[in-house]
């Protein structure tokens, strides 16, 4: 799994605004229609965590790459069969994508109860939230409501909405502040989510042998030659040798911020915000207070998932997850 866009993933979106509800969402949306859909898929992730505890950083992974093309739509679940168009999961930016099933086994389980009521875009959201708290994170407070996408986005829209691996904190900040009110305490935040899973020699590729690569200061020299040596520019191992992001990537902590504070950041962005001085002091405040790196993360989380939403009767709640009605 690879999370090294997350902290640039409303680069193309428009202003949002959230206070308890957003853009027709509200927190007991499914109260009559419903009531059971937390718990369902808080039960089924329990369950794939228990079979599979690498399940949260995938579904986490999936649901920053939804709302990054076109927003929280349920876009990237679909499997679209037509050779007239390339699907958005088909982008190379989506490599190492996993899990998109389970998405379609719950919504499989909440219509045995509800049918035809709760959208696949809620239930990815819900279902990246709750394995947040299962592998020892935050349990954050969501607005529901969104609805389903009824045209699928393209290879092309992915190409370009999910940015490169090279954003630095001076574009990440210009636009979340300007375009969409998430702060710079918010995109330190959520980078956090690097504490989950790993990433590949691909991932590192422009870090370590790009243009705009950064001399690294002494404690990370280091780091960064065993890097080189162990993934040659256009090496054969790309692909297959994977790096964890952090020393503990089953759990969700903030040992991300003690190690990008050792220097021992592997994503461009993440050794920049331990070396810039507009957020060295945010990640010290992190490594050293976990709950204040929840709290914040929460905030983020809950901003980031209501980007694009469709709702009323622009969208559908869709029968099949992969699948367009």
């Amino acid at each position: 799994m690879d999370l090294r866009v997350i902290a640039a993933i409303v680069l193309l979106f428009s202003p949002f605004k959230i206070e308890g509800q957003a853009n027709g969402l509200s927190f007991d949306y499914y109260s009559k229609t419903c009531p059971q859909v937390e718990k369902i898929v808080r039960d089924e992730m329990n369950s794939f965590y228990s079979s599979d505890p690498s399940t949260p950083a995938a579904i986490l992974r999936l649901v920053f790459h939804d709302c990054q093309v076109g927003g929280c739509d349920g876009s990237v679940l679909l499997d679209i069969k037509d050779k007239n168009h390339q699907q958005e999961f088909d982008s190379p930016k989506n490599f190492g994508i996993r899990k998109r099933e389970l998405i379609d086994e719950i919504k499989l389980k909440i219509d045995t109860v509800c049918p035809q009521q709760v959208s696949c875009a809620d239930i990815l959201v819900l279902a990246a939230r709750d394995g947040v708290a299962i592998a020892g994170g935050p349990t954050i407070r969501i607005p529901l409501g969104r609805k389903d996408t009824t045209v699928p986005h393209s290879k092309q829209e992915a190409d370009v909405g999910l940015p490169r691996n090279n954003v630095n904190l001076t574009k990440a900040i210009q636009v979340f502040n300007q375009e969409v009110g998430i702060t710079l305490e918010e995109v330190v935040a959520i980078l956090g989510a690097h504490t989950l899973g790993g990433t590949h020699c691909d991932g590192l590729k422009e870090r370590l042998y790009g243009n705009d690569t950064v001399v690294p200061p002494r404690n990370e020299a280091e780091f960064v030659n065993y890097l080189k040596k162990t993934c040659p520019k256009d090496g054969p191992n790309q692909f297959t040798t994977t790096f964890d992001l952090d020393p503990t990537p089953r759990s969700f902590d903030n040992k991300y911020y003690v190690n990008i504070l050792n220097g021992r950041g592997l994503i461009s962005l993440d050794a920049e915000f331990a070396r810039d001085p507009r957020s060295v002091n945010i990640v010290k405040r992190f490594a050293n207070d976990q709950e204040a790196f929840f709290q914040v993360f929460s905030s983020a989380f809950a901003k980031i998932t209501t980007l694009g939403v469709l709702t009323g009767n622009k969208g559908v709640v869709r029968q099949k997850c992969s699948v367009l009605n």
